[in-house]
């Protein structure tokens, strides 16, 4: 529990009010499939397959491809 400099609760209801509404669009993937490879050969062949780049520091790739998301610049902003 987090408590006010008075020591009174600070609840979740009470920190969001007069905010505006927000809908966080579902981003999850449906499925997901761990595919193991023996070399990087195999993993050559794979990226061609998909019609992917896929880097040494590569954990995930979209089937399709996707872009990255950039989400950085979007801020709410209070026109008052």
């Amino acid at each position: 529990m987090k408590y006010d400099l008075f020591g009174e609760i600070i609840t979740a209801q009470a920190e969001w009010q007069d905010m505006p509404e927000f809908f966080q669009e579902d981003l999850t993937p449906h499925r997901v499939i761990y595919v193991r490879f023996r070399n990087d050969e195999d993993v050559k062949k794979f990226a061609e397959l998909m019609g992917q780049n896929i880097t040494p520091k590569a954990k995930t790739i979209w089937f399709p491809y996707a872009e990255p998301r950039a989400v950085a610049h979007l801020r709410y902003v209070d026109e008052k």
